[in-house]
């Protein structure tokens, strides 16, 4: 886990140093530390460190208004019996004024380049497209992975009259269940499908011309969006109040930037941790010989099964969820597909 500081407190910058045996050692000419922005701007260059014990180093970085928000990289360079090397880490400044941010595809690319760089000095320059494809994957993979709780969103289903077609949340993925309850003391639902046959029958048996509480909806995907498609077409205004699971930030017509942090807005700051820990894992066997990756990869697998499990990440409200009285859609369509809708064939509007 990085260490996180408020801009304008002391960073303390502590390492120690040991031989091929694991024992403490000074080395024999110089200790030195130099600090990186995400630009690859020095803010420190060179700088002694102080001895704290033998094999043990420290130096407390002030960092002060001038210094931007983000990570840092900390190359600490040791001089002994001739030969300079070198080690690399990182922390986090934050505005104590802003609740602090997460990771975004340019700050954690940046991060992962700087890791596995064969120079740690080289500077930030230009991230690599190919590192920066790999981050954006891996976070679209691990907030589609689950229909996990913060996913569910509550909203309003507002049907105008006579409208037959509504556009969803700009977010919408897909819902929570299939059925939705009108906002009065009626009893009628609304019953859902993705399967256009289904609904184009049900529309075949209430009529082509028929205006009355739209019984049927089906949701379909056109022009970068999704929307819902209803039937009977609507006699009046009607509201309904509904779970859906959002889409991941990328996904649509309008994917947020590769600078934006994606906590807390799109997932919980713990999300970041997960997404960093497949990333490293995903980046280092790609392109580090060694097997540092493996560390990645148990970190990230425990990081994933404890989250399956407990998926407490939630969201409240005084909406009731939609019942899921079918199971899924696949169970709607078999609802449907003998005309079996609600009120049976003959008494279809008025039933529950």
């Amino acid at each position: 886990m990085l260490e996180t500081y408020h801009r304008g407190s002391t960073a303390p910058l502590k390492i120690d140093t040991r031989n091929a045996a694991g024992d403490l050692y000074d080395p024999d000419t110089s200790f030195t530390v130099s600090v990186y922005n995400s630009a690859g701007t020095a803010v420190l260059t060179d700088e002694v460190m102080t001895k704290e014990s033998t094999g043990v180093y420290y130096y407390n970085l002030p960092t002060t208004g001038s210094f931007a928000t983000g990570a840092y990289r900390v190359v600490y360079t040791i001089v002994n019996a001739g030969l300079t090397s070198k080690s690399s880490d990182f922390f986090i400044l934050t505005d104590p004024a802003a609740p602090a941010t997460g990771w975004s595809v340019i700050t954690l690319t940046d991060q992962l380049r700087s890791e596995i760089d064969v120079n740690p000095d080289a500077a930030g320059g230009t991230i690599p497209d190919r590192l920066a494809k790999l981050v954006r994957q891996k976070g679209i993979w691990l907030f589609n992975h689950q229909d996990w709780l913060f996913r569910k969103q509550p909203a309003t289903l507002t049907v105008p009259v006579g409208s037959a077609d509504i556009a969803m949340p700009d977010d919408f993925k897909k819902l929570d269940g299939d059925q939705m309850r009108l906002n009065d003391t009626s009893p009628y639902t609304l019953l859902w499908t993705e399967d256009p046959s289904a609904w184009q029958r049900a529309k075949d048996l209430a009529g082509h011309s028929a205006s009355n509480i739209p019984r049927v909806a089906l949701v379909y995907y056109t022009g970068g969006a999704w929307k819902a498609k209803l039937w009977p077409a609507n006699d009046t205004a009607r509201t309904y109040d509904y779970w859906y699971l959002k889409a991941n930030p990328w996904a649509g017509s309008s994917p947020i930037a590769d600078n934006i942090s994606l906590s807390p807005t799109y997932w919980p700051e713990d999300f970041d941790e997960g997404w960093y820990l497949l990333c490293a894992y995903t980046i280092y066997s790609r392109f580090r010989a060694d097997d540092s990756w493996k560390g990645y990869k148990s970190e990230f697998t425990n990081w994933l099964k404890d989250h399956e499990a407990q998926n407490n990440e939630t969201i409240s409200s005084g909406l009731e969820p939609i019942r899921d009285v079918m199971g899924d859609f696949g169970a709607t369509l078999r609802g449907l597909s003998g005309l079996e809708l609600p009120g049976g064939r003959v008494k279809w509007y008025g039933s529950t």
